[in-house]
């Protein structure tokens, strides 16, 4: 791409990239034996959360 080319604004991909993310941190910590937080879940399924229901 050249300076001149307009480019894509990368908003759209970035939730479904977190979710596919989020789906892979789950079931490598069940595969574990690990409680899942519910916002990971949350975030799998595609839902905003705020960063207070972050609790790591």
């Amino acid at each position: 791409m050249t300076t001149t080319e307009e480019h894509k604004s990368g908003k759209s991909p970035r939730p479904r990239v977190a979710a596919a993310a989020a789906r892979a941190s789950i079931v490598m910590s069940e595969r574990d034996g690990d409680d899942v937080p519910q916002w990971l879940r949350d975030v799998a399924a595609g839902k905003a959360i705020s960063k207070a229901a972050v609790k790591i």
